[in-house]
Parts: structure tokens; C-alpha cells; sequence
């Protein structure tokens, strides 16, 4: 459609871009409105936003119909966040598990960014166009991270309202004044860019500052304990050519390359946004983000070097786009350089507490090497294999538990977990550790072994609420393995293991009880279950991070079916293959810590044993 000049006085005097996109309309009217808001809202950076205030400010002067221009720009406004949508649900997760360690886009961090959607997905889509950058991604976003389509298009029909709704006003309302309205807003622009670069390090400081204790706390609450709902976690220890090496989500600063590739290529946008804006417009300013961004994520000298660029990057186009005022100037000056100063502080900050964490987790490491025996474990019976993958990348030791010990009643493996993590629940291990130590050389019957621990359980918990000190449970399993086919276990609430032979797997139908220092409660009596452990048999022991792992569908991790598919591997390659199996049929995602120890006969069998010991917590 060809717009005709309003015969009052024909098109008003556009500022800014709008002139530079009046022609566009003008010729193509309202197929040229489509393609752009189409286009800015599916993941194309386009002026869709500027060509929507265009056509409201036509329509104010005649030029458009306004029925027509809402309809057109909400219609196309839906349609191109419902392509985002399907974009992301058909290939978002495979672009961020291939290229998004690239962007810093861990796989945890985006299950994080799954749980934050799965939250706060509708505000987020309802509100995103108001905002560059969201307006072009959220519908992306929302597909990658499984938000459901239904749930999706009721905000996204919300939000399209609101966008087009708000802007259509305001440019229909300014009409032929739309450059008097331009020119308040840019007189008042500079004030707006201080006020948000205010804001974001006020936020970035709050979550340095508060989200380590806030996370802390929430580490630490003890979890509502219920017979009917106990919720069993063992989370073991990572085998010897793992334990110490520190967490695998340990924070890494980007390399010094990919942060001068960021910041020149922010400047040079800064820059082309600034030339082709004019003086008037200070967008060079945006520039104050990019040392904030490096505070919360890169080293200090990154961050040093970023603001002293930004700063003189921002003086240097002042020479070449300058305020309208010396007052300007000054306040400019002062802007980059205080919010700089800011962004630089937080940063040591940052590198400061994260040294002290560094040096917490080696006195962790230190103590989990005293509790550790290293896997694999040998004893003339038995030969124990095992993997550890922790979700908590702060919790180097918590309160999970195994032993294996050489005893002349056989081999007595024990493997448990302690409610809640942290230095109370390691109290509460050593306790369970020492028991087991004791009592599997002391005590010819297995039960009588669970009885020490159960007793040694309840000792701590009642020294414990001398001390002021909430009292814990412990889920365990005691096994004891000798010479003949027969295992013996004694079931405290632990998950039941499972026995693979020749390809085939199926869980040991154990009893489970209920967990240490519970029994009173119940009035339970410790009885022993036996099944057979054929000498090609595995007898695989596992914890929720592999059975409660969830596909993006959110259903469980099917473990007899997988375990089934993995074939026959040989006792020491089970635990990685079960993790990478768990890993892709969650795509990532994890919940809990994960745990999966294969245990064998000793093929060998040879006469005498060691009469040692050794255990871990994690």
C-alpha cells in the first residue's frame, strides 16, 4: 500500500531512526509493518519496535488506519514468537549441549535457566518485548528450556497485547508532536542510562553478596523427615583418581582472548549505534555494562582492563559526539568512571571469597582423604568399583558413607547416606564410620552389626540435642560376602541394589527398614535378607541421582531398561557408562548427586586378608 501525504500538511517531521524508516513505510505500508515485527519477534534483529511507533504515528496523522495497524502488528507479533518457540523446541537443547560451552552456557547453567522458566516462564514471556534482546529470544528460550506450548501462547497472546497495545498508544498520541516528544526523551536519556547502570550494580552486588549466604542457608535447613516419605539421597565419594581434584563446576574466567574478541566487538556496536544516532543520542554509554558483566564473571585484571578501555573509549567519542553541555560532560565522566570503580570492587570482591572457597574445599579435600579408601578396593572376596558425580559444586564432603572391610566373617561392605550435608552431618558419619569399624570385626551376626550402628546413631543424636544441634537419620545397607554364593544384607532404608549377569539386570527384592536412628520409633526389629551372587554376577549399588533423573518429558530414568541396553560391560567401565547413559537421558540436567558403585567377586580368591579397613564420606 502507498501512503499519501495528509493533505493538512502531509507526513509530521520525523526525528532519529523513525526517519530513516519513514520511506520503508511510506512505499510498502503495512506488508513492510509485518515483515519487521514478524521478524523482531522470531529471533531476527530488526526494528520491528520502531516500524510499530511509525505506523502509530501515521496512523495519528491519517496516514494509517489504527484498527488496522494493532491487528496487524499483534497477529504478526504472536505468529513470530510462536516460530521461536518451535526453533527452540526442535533444536534449542542440541545448539546449547554442542555449542553453548562456547557462551558460557554450561548444561547446568541451563537447567538452571529450565527450573527459572518452569517458575517465572510467564512473566518472563509477558514481559520480554519490552525489553532488546528478550523481545528477539524469549519464544526461543522458552522452547529450549520445554516451557508447553499451550501454557506458552496464553502469555505470549498477553504480551503481544501489551507491546502492541502500549506503543500503538504512544505513537498514536504523539502524532504530528512526535518530535517534541523525541526530543524530552533524549534530553532526559542520560539520566535514564545512569539510573539503570545504578540498578544493574546494585543487583550484581546483591547476588554476589547475598546469594552465597541465601544458598548456604538453604544447604543447611534440614529437610521435614516423614516414615512414610523418606526421601533416600546416598551421594558417594568419587574414587581415588578423582577424590581432590576439585569440583567439575568449578567457576573458570573466560579466556583473555574471548574477553578482548567481547569487548571489542561491543565497542565497535557501541560505536556504529552512537554514529548512526547522532550526538544527541549517547549510546556509547551502554559501554558501562561491559566491566559490570566482567565483575560477576571474568578475572580481576579482566575486569581492570575492560574499565580503563571503556573509559577511555567513552572520553574519546565525547571529543567526537559531544553533550550538549560542560555539564554534560562532567556527568558523563563521572558516571564511567564511578560505575567502573564499582564494577572493579565488586570483582576483587569476588576473587577474594572465591580464594577463601578455594581453600575451604582443599581443607575439604585434605579430610576426605583421611576418610577415603581409594576405589577401586580388593579384599580376597570382593573387588569394588565405583563413580561420583556431585550436583553441589561447594559440597566437596557431605554426610554419604561407604566402608568395605576384611573381616574373619567375610567381607562387610556398608553404604549409607546422612540427612543433610555439611560439618553436623561428617559428625554424624564418623560416628556410623567408627561403629562399623568396630562392630564388623566384633560381631559374628550381621544384625548385630546393624545394631551397633543404629545405637551409634542414636548416641550422636542425643549428644547432638545436648549441643543444641538438630538430630539426623541415616539410610544404609550392610553386606557381608565370603566364599560361598550367598550374600547377606541387612536393609536400613537404602535403595535395594541391582544384579546384572550376562546382559541382564533386575533389582535384588530387598525389605528395605526403616533408616538408623528411626528404629525406636517404628519398633522395628533388624532382620537379615539373602540372595545369591553368582561369580559372574555384578551387584550394582546406586542412589536417586540415577533413579530419580528425569528426560525433558519429565519421566524417571527407566533403570533396569537402560541397564539392559548398556549390553555387558566389565565391572570396572559400569559406573562411567552408567553416568553417560544417566547424562544423556537427562540431556545435562541434574538433580542430585550421583553415585553408582559395581561390586564383584574377586576372581582370584586368594587365602587371607588384610584385616583392614577403610571408608569414606562425601
Amino acid at each position: 500500500m502507498l501512503l499519501a501525504a495528509d493533505s493538512a500538511g502531509g507526513t509530521p517531521a520525523l526525528p532519529g531512526p523513525l526517519a530513516a524508516l519513514a520511506p520503508l513505510l511510506e512505499q510498502y505500508g503495512y506488508p513492510a509493518l509485518t515483515l519487521f515485527v514478524l521478524l523482531d519477534n522470531c529471533g531476527i534483529p530488526a526494528p520491528g519496535q520502531t516500524v510499530l511507533v511509525l505506523a502509530a504515528v501515521f496512523a495519528g496523522t491519517g496516514h494509517l488506519d489504527l484498527a488496522a495497524v494493532v491487528a496487524i502488528a499483534f497477529a504478526a507479533a504472536v505468529l513470530g514468537n510462536t516460530l521461536g518457540h518451535l526453533i527452540g523446541a526442535t533444536g534449542g537443547r542440541a545448539f546449547v549441549h554442542r555449542w553453548g560451552r562456547y557462551v558460557l552456557l554450561t548444561p547446568e547453567r541451563a537447567a538452571r535457566a529450565e527450573v527459572f522458566f518452569a517458575r517465572h516462564g510467564g512473566k518472563v514471556v509477558t514481559v520480554a518485548r519490552f525489553f532488546d534482546g528478550l523481545r528477539q529470544t524469549n519464544g526461543i528460550i522458552a522452547g529450549t528450556t520445554g516451557m508447553p506450548w499451550p501454557r506458552f501462547q496464553v502469555f505470549n497472546v498477553l504480551g503481544a497485547a501489551l507491546w502492541v497495545g502500549v506503543w500503538a498508544a504512544v505513537g498514536y498520541l504523539a502524532g504530528a508532536h512526535v518530535g517534541t516528544v523525541w526530543r524530552t526523551a533524549v534530553r532526559y536519556q542520560l539520566w535514564l542510562l545512569v539510573a539503570l547502570g545504578v540498578l544493574a550494580v546494585l543487583l550484581t552486588a546483591r547476588y554476589l553478596l547475598r546469594g552465597p549466604r541465601e544458598r548456604a542457608r538453604l544447604r543447611r535447613a534440614p529437610r521435614p523427615v516423614s516414615l512414610e516419605t523418606i526421601t533416600w539421597e546416598a551421594r558417594m565419594a568419587e574414587d581415588g583418581t578423582r577424590t581432590g581434584a576439585g569440583s567439575e563446576h568449578e567457576h573458570r574466567a573466560p579466556a583473555n582472548r574471548t574477553v578482548v574478541l567481547g569487548v571489542l566487538g561491543a565497542t565497535l556496536l557501541s560505536l556504529g549505534a552512537q554514529a548512526a544516532g547522532g550526538t544527541s543520542a549517547r549510546l556509547i554509554l551502554l559501554l558501562v555494562f561491559v566491566p559490570a558483566l566482567l565483575a560477576g564473571l571474568g578475572t580481576l585484571a579482566q575486569t581492570v582492563g575492560a574499565a580503563i578501555w571503556v573509559t577511555a573509549v567513552i572520553i574519546v567519542s565525547s571529543v567526537f559526539f559531544p553533550p550538549e553541555s560542560i555539564n554534560g560532560r562532567a556527568l558523563t565522566l563521572a558516571t564511567v568512571i564511578g560505575a567502573s570503580a564499582v564494577a572493579v570492587l565488586l570483582c576483587a570482591r569476588r576473587v577474594r571469597r572465591e580464594r577463601d572457597l578455594h581453600r575451604m574445599r582443599q581443607t575439604a579435600v585434605a579430610l576426605q582423604r583421611q576418610l577415603l579408601r581409594p576405589l577401586p578396593a580388593l579384599t580376597p572376596d570382593v573387588l569394588l568399583h565405583g563413580r561420583y558425580r556431585p550436583i553441589e559444586e561447594d559440597a566437596m564432603v557431605g554426610g554419604d558413607l561407604y566402608d568395605i572391610a576384611d573381616t574373619p566373617y567375610g567381607t562387610r561392605v556398608v553404604i549409607g547416606d546422612v540427612q543433610g550435608k555439611g560439618l553436623p552431618a561428617i559428625g554424624t558419619g564418623f560416628a556410623v564410620l567408627g561403629a562399623f569399624r568396630e562392630a564388623a570385626f566384633r560381631e559374628p551376626a550381621l544384625t548385630d552389626v546393624a545394631l551397633a550402628l543404629e545405637a551409634a546413631v542414636t548416641r550422636h543424636n542425643a549428644y547432638a540435642a545436648q549441643s543444641g544441634e538438630a538430630e539426623r537419620f541415616v539410610t544404609a545397607t550392610v553386606f557381608c560376602l565370603d566364599r560361598t554364593a550367598a550374600v547377606q544384607a541387612v536393609n536400613c532404608g537404602h535403595l535395594a541394589p541391582y544384579l546384572l549377569t550376562g546382559g541382564n539386570a533386575q533389582a535384588v527384592p530387598l525389605t528395605p527398614g526403616v533408616p538408623l536412628g528411626l528404629a525406636d520409633l517404628a519398633g522395628e526389629v533388624r532382620t537379615v535378607q539373602w540372595f545369591d551372587l553368582p561369580a559372574d554376577g555384578t551387584l550394582l549399588l546406586l542412589t536417586d541421582g540415577v533413579t530419580e533423573a528425569q528426560d525433558g518429558a519429565g519421566a524417571f530414568y527407566p533403570v533396569e531398561q537402560r541397564l539392559r541396553a548398556l549390553g555387558d560391560p566389565t565391572p570396572d567401565q559400569l559406573p562411567e557408562a552408567v553416568d553417560e547413559d544417566v547424562r544423556r537421558y537427562s540431556r545435562g540436567r541434574r538433580r542430585d548427586d550421583l553415585t553408582v558403585l559395581a561390586l564383584r567377586r574377586n576372581p582370584i580368591g586368594h587365602s587371607g586378608g588384610s584385616g583392614g579397613s577403610g571408608g569414606t564420606t562425601a
